[in-house]
């Protein structure tokens, strides 16, 4: 009989659906990135030109992600309520270094040089310390009895902190990412709807001054762009436009794997990243695009399944959380490319090449697969730190 407390009996109570989804997932985005990188027909000499770079990448740092997923996910998640405020308070001051002495990169001041060759970016750290930090502020504070509007006021604080010092960067998809999963996780954690209707309401009058004194004028212009891309069409609406060409390009079923003519003739730029779903749409068509949707509605509702039979506080909102963030990732990116929200540079995840993102979506799979194996535990954090 195995043990239930050793590693093999761990391992087979894993989430292994939502395991098989993310690598399907993944395996899709390296085929896709296989495409972005190649050519179908070379132009210069009308043979097949294959360049595997950015697949054979993406698909590594999958496979080392994966690695650290399954280790975080068989940690105990007591451990993982224990480092949430530390990360949290690390996180911060790492954005104010950026504020004081960040690395400038194509005019926003994101990066912190740690070493040589090696960058972080601490607002995408925000996006899992900060749902940590509230759910762990939640449990202990409802295990304590307390549940006043007081408690949200000061869960609002710690969630506008960070948006604050994103804004600055200046970062707005970022911010609105952290602002997002913050507020998810009080609207879960149970406050009053009027309380939420108040706060849309304040949300709404604020607009305005937002977009007239807080956002850039780059910023301003993205917004305006996307209600109206004809007007600039060779300057700030000319990704857009060529996006949605692309998209609509696509038909039902697509112009064939690596047939794609927007990418073929390298219409987008950097379309490897937060474009990449219109080579997904161009190249196989709205029932490709629909597939590859359906596969991350189905990888968000296992995720709210295992927050919903999570006994603990903490394991709940923690796993609601990092679904929000992987709901907003969905959305905001197709939202972007096809014209109905404003160019962010959010990418879509295990799609997109990049390295930053690969790395926090993995933690936050690891941490939702922690709260699936730890449901029945319904712990207490007395005594941490």
């Amino acid at each position: 009989m195995i043990r239930k407390d050793s590693l093999l009996y761990k391992l087979t109570q894993l989430h292994w659906f939502l395991l098989l989804t993310i690598i399907a997932l993944a395996m899709f985005g390296t085929l896709v990135l296989f495409s972005a990188g190649s050519s179908a027909h070379d132009l210069a000499t009308g043979l097949l030109h294959i360049d595997a770079s950015y697949a054979i990448a993406h698909a590594s740092r999958f496979l080392l992600m994966l690695g650290v997923a399954l280790i975080v996910a068989l940690l105990p998640l007591r451990l993982w309520a224990a480092v949430a405020y530390p990360a949290y308070v690390v996180g911060v001051i790492m954005l104010v270094m950026v504020d004081f002495g960040g690395v400038i990169v194509n005019g926003a001041e994101r990066w912190l040089q740690i070493l040589p060759g090696f960058r972080l970016q601490p607002s995408e750290f925000m996006k899992i310390a900060v749902p940590l930090a509230l759910a762990r502020y939640y449990h202990q504070s409802f295990s304590a009895g307390r549940n006043s509007i007081w408690v949200h006021i000061v869960a609002f604080l710690m969630v506008a902190v960070p948006v604050a010092l994103v804004l600055r960067q200046p970062d707005l998809g970022t911010a609105l990412m952290i602002l997002g999963t913050g507020c998810a996780v009080i609207f879960f954690a149970g406050i009053s709807l009027r309380v939420v209707g108040a706060i849309v309401l304040l949300i709404a009058l604020m607009v305005p001054v937002v977009y007239f004194f807080a956002l850039h004028d780059y910023q301003r212009q993205r917004i305006e762009t996307m209600f109206d891309p004809e007007a600039d069409p060779l300057g700030a609406g000319y990704q857009l436009q060529q996006g949605l060409i692309a998209v609509g390009s696509g038909g039902v079923a697509g112009k064939g794997f690596m047939e794609g003519a927007q990418k073929e003739l390298d219409y987008i730029p950097e379309q490897h990243t937060d474009f990449i779903f219109t080579i997904v749409a161009e190249e196989f068509g709205f029932v490709g695009a629909l597939v590859m949707l359906i596969a991350w509605g189905v990888a968000l509702i296992q995720g709210m399944q295992i927050a919903g039979n999570s006994r603990s506080t903490f394991g709940g909102l923690a796993a609601a959380g990092f679904v929000s963030t992987l709901l907003l990732y969905v959305v905001i990116n197709i939202g972007m490319v096809i014209g109905l929200l404003p160019v962010v540079g959010i990418p879509l995840p295990l799609i997109s090449y990049g390295g930053t993102v690969i790395v926090t979506v993995m933690i936050g799979f690891g941490l939702l697969m922690a709260v699936h194996l730890n449901r029945a535990n319904d712990m207490t954090l007395r005594g941490m730190f």
